[in-house]
């Protein structure tokens, strides 16, 4: 007499199932966070812009002010750049080493924002949600170089906002 033995190597249809649906859960789990993420990033773009504006406006209406404002920003923009893209390059005071970095940063800036009416930009621009360019009013960045940019530093970007009386516009130090 011969018995046929199988051995039991299928899984019913309730665990594939099962793990089918934990798989699709987690999945649009981690999509849903990283959406969220996103989200948070360019909204803090955003706010970066309007708190900087109504700093620079709450100084502009005042007779002197000499200030230290420190803003939130997302760690992947590495530069807040103040420019006026219309002008030349001007690097004076820079060492060799940021001269290239500053260089590099106005290049780019031109390329892609040359007839953009705008006078604050994020860099690297392509991470600024739709958001890279900005014109903030009520501000002086002649005495500065061109561009001038602050490097965040772990998300704090930290400058000093200027007026004195004989001043009309705000100015960045």
């Amino acid at each position: 007499m011969k018995i046929d033995k199988k051995a039991q190597t299928h899984f019913p249809f309730q665990l594939i199932f099962s793990l089918i649906l934990i798989v699709v859960f987690l999945s649009v789990a981690f999509f849903v966070i990283r959406h969220f993420l996103e989200i948070q990033r360019c909204s803090q773009i955003g706010l970066f812009v309007r708190n900087l504006q109504s700093e620079i406006d709450e100084i502009w209406h005042t007779q002197e002010a000499n200030t230290y404002i420190e803003l939130d920003l997302p760690t992947n923009l590495e530069y807040v750049c103040f420019a006026n893209l219309s002008d030349e390059i001007n690097l004076v005071g820079l060492n060799n080493e940021k001269r290239r970095v500053v260089s590099k940063i106005y290049d780019d800036l031109k390329i892609y924002f040359k007839y953009k009416h705008a006078n604050l930009f994020f860099y690297p621009w392509y991470k600024a949600c739709n958001m890279p360019s900005h014109l903030i009013r009520h501000i002086d960045t002649k005495e500065l170089g061109n561009p001038y940019c602050i490097k965040n530093n772990k998300g704090k970007i930290k400058f000093r906002l200027f007026k004195s009386i004989n001043d009309a516009l705000v100015k960045i130090k």
